[in-house]
């Protein structure tokens, strides 16, 4: 039996350099500055996550549900607009689901932005028991930026984690949750230099608006970008759902509102 070449990185083997180096050429001249070392600083430290199986998402039916979500949002006409670069997305979903999604947006021709800035580790309030794995996976076979003028911006959203309890007191675990806000992002200006009129937040229909990416979308705003949002079904998740995301603050400015 031939041996296995444990030298060569690759999604069993990922070595943390190559893997955010894929993800900062995934994401084109504009946006590779702007990724986040600590997740890959992270799986340098501490490897990944040792997930119970009733914990571990199905790969393959990640793969059918990413794949069949990025379908759909392209033919919605905001989905048109991200991919032709007016507008850019900024994916606020479980983080597995954002980063296949970002992975199959790519195929599609939107380039996938990781912003993801976790420093997982166990015994932590943020894990990443499902983020990392994708991230290794999906970085593992993301292609180099080639010119692609649209942006989908990935967020994670466990990030806000949970509280802590009397199981889970501060003393003995660590708190690494974290705020998504204009620290992560590249610059406004620079994003409407690039011919980026307007954003449109995607999260789950029901999930408030976080306080990170609401003060990040008032900028935003104030800068003279249009924002929307559009609901998810949660059912869109499982692959049963029909129709598109509901957008809200369209051609008003409700979604400058945010």
């Amino acid at each position: 039996m031939p041996k296995t070449d444990v030298s060569r990185p690759g999604p069993r083997n990922p070595r943390p350099l190559w893997l955010m180096r894929r993800w900062k050429s995934a994401a084109g001249p504009l946006a590779s500055w702007y990724i986040p070392a600590a997740p890959f600083t992270a799986l340098q430290l501490y490897g990944t996550p040792q997930i119970a199986l009733r914990e571990r998402l199905n790969p393959a039916r990640l793969d059918n549900i990413a794949e069949t979500l990025a379908g759909r949002l392209l033919q919605t006409d905001e989905g048109l607009a991200v991919q032709g670069g007016e507008a850019a997305i900024i994916i606020d979903l479980p983080g597995s689901i954002s980063v296949g999604l970002g992975f199959f947006l790519q195929k599609l021709g939107i380039t996938p932005v990781l912003l993801f800035n976790g420093l997982y580790r166990p015994a932590s309030l943020v894990e990443g028991k499902n983020s990392l794995p994708a991230i290794i996976r999906y970085g593992s076979q993301v292609e180099a930026w080639s010119g692609q003028p649209g942006y989908a911006f990935l967020l994670e959203r466990e990030r806000t984690g949970p509280e802590p309890t009397g199981e889970l007191a501060f003393w003995r675990t660590f708190d690494n949750r974290y705020h998504a806000g204009e620290h992560l992002f590249p610059p406004l200006e620079k994003l409407k230099a690039g011919g980026v009129s307007a954003l449109i937040d995607l999260r789950l229909a029901g999930d408030e608006l976080p306080h990170d990416v609401n003060r990040f979308y008032r900028a935003a705003a104030r800068a003279g970008l249009d924002v929307f949002q559009a609901a998810l079904p949660p059912e869109w998740l499982t692959g049963q759902a029909e129709g598109q995301p509901e957008l809200q603050g369209a051609n008003s400015t409700e979604g400058n509102d945010l």
